[in-house]
């Protein structure tokens, strides 16, 4: 079982988001992706915290720091996901 907190751009507070919506390990989070995951915690976040979150665990996914994430891609997810 992977730690949340081993992963870029997941601290002590998303991780704690993410367990309380069922999301316990790193390997539960890759089998979900990104937006996925994201929706399951979605209720608990502040609205100007969904950008920024979302992007938090694609990069997390990908084992980089979000803003390492080309723009287009990252215009191209936010899009998929918030609308």
């Amino acid at each position: 079982m992977d730690s949340l907190q081993q992963l870029p751009n997941i601290g002590a507070v998303l991780a704690d988001r993410l367990r309380r919506a069922g999301v316990d390990d790193a390997g539960e989070l890759r089998r979900l992706g990104s937006g996925r995951a994201f929706e399951k915690i979605r209720p608990d976040l502040p609205d100007d915290a969904c950008t920024h979150t979302l992007l938090a665990l694609e990069g997390a996914l990908r084992g980089m720091r979000w803003t390492a994430i080309p723009q287009t891609e990252r215009d191209t997810l936010v899009h998929r996901v918030l609308g």
